[in-house]
């Protein structure tokens, strides 16, 4: 996107949702989640655009330098939150069993568009009328006037305090986010407001038309579903290859077990523009039995 003329790629990153579970039960959870995002962002050097935390999944725009930088970056998070959990509700190993899709985006329009879709995920799932109306977004960073707000530098808080608001025992010293009355990490030292309001030309009505006019299903099948664009079976497979042998050390496609291939499908799918056809002839795996996981 050299449009807007900035070092990293840009990915959409979600963790998927657990139906049957609720993550995030009380205030105090949505604010940990928070501050976990802009912490976890901070220590690995990527820079969000946007996100929005639900009960049970988050989205966030993030630019980072390649996915195995975007996929460190929600693993971090997962790993604080997983703590948080455990030492709250005593639940163990439970984001463990999700999955991260990272989706590589390289278009300008679809920037655009996913912006607008994370925004507008709490209206799509009826929680409220608008996208502003939503707290644990970054909407309200957007075209936005008054940018002055009461906080002080995370770095200045005292070990204790650190502990006790952040809930981190994460070296701090030269953080330069910033922190405000109410304990939440400010929308503008760690998203990067700049970078949407560019990709709508800087023009506010044109954030809220592609907010108003956002097709929510057609983008969750876009970005979930459908590759932007066709890459070829000898660059996918070589795309697979180096996965495979980073993920099960140095082995081959070919020296994968079934069981093993069925457990790379959703981050292979989700993280590259492949399609189910292209990653059966990749894997020699049935496209049904593809389509099942993928649905699962």
């Amino acid at each position: 996107m050299k449009e807007l003329n900035y070092n990293g790629e840009t990915y959409h990153v979600c963790t998927d949702g657990m139906e049957q579970t609720t993550l995030l039960r009380d205030e105090e959870d949505f604010m940990v989640a928070w501050n976990y995002l802009a912490l976890s962002a901070w220590k690995t050097g990527a820079q969000t655009v946007a996100f929005a935390i639900m009960s049970n999944h988050i989205h966030e725009i993030l630019i980072c330098r390649d996915s195995a930088h975007a996929d460190q970056t929600i693993k971090i998070f997962k790993k604080m939150l997983s703590m948080h959990l455990r030492k709250k509700y005593g639940l163990t190993k439970i984001l463990h069993r999700t999955d991260d899709c990272i989706s590589l985006i390289d278009d300008i329009q679809y920037l655009k568009n996913c912006i607008a879709y994370i925004l507008r995920n709490a209206v799509c799932a009826k929680i409220c009328a608008k996208p502003e109306d939503y707290r644990w977004s970054s909407y309200a960073c957007y075209f936005s006037k008054d940018r002055s707000e009461k906080t002080v530098p995370v770095s200045s808080l005292p070990f204790i305090q650190k502990r006790t608001i952040l809930k981190t025992g994460m070296n701090l010293k030269d953080c330069p986010l910033r922190i405000n009355e109410d304990g939440l990490i400010t929308l503008h030292s760690f998203v990067r407001y700049d970078i949407a309001e560019r990709a709508y030309r800087n023009s506010g009505k044109s954030f809220l038309y592609y907010l108003g006019c956002c097709n929510d299903a057609r983008m969750e099948y876009e970005l979930t579903c459908q590759p932007l664009l066709n890459v070829s079976d000898l660059d996918m497979h070589e795309i697979v290859a180096k996965y495979v042998k980073n993920r099960f050390k140095g082995k081959n496609i070919s020296d994968l077990t079934s069981s093993e291939k069925c457990s790379i499908l959703k981050h292979v799918f989700f993280s590259n523009k492949t399609s189910i056809p292209q990653l059966s002839r990749i894997l020699g795996l049935p496209r049904k039995l593809i389509q099942k996981i993928l649905a699962s």
